[in-house]
């Protein structure tokens, strides 16, 4: 996928499937490849707090 400047989109991950005994916060990250030679990848965090 192509963005040009000043356009976005969503992005969708798979699901996080967690399991007895991972409960409490965990940090996801998802990398980004780009075309932007300062950011060729930009990384974004997904910080979650399990509870079952």
């Amino acid at each position: 996928m192509v963005l040009q400047p000043g356009e976005s989109t969503f992005i969708t991950t798979s699901e996080f499937s967690m399991h007895e005994g991972m409960d409490g916060y965990h940090d996801f990250r998802v990398v980004l490849k780009t075309n932007d030679p300062a950011n060729p990848e930009v990384e974004i965090r997904i910080l979650s707090d399990w509870v079952p």
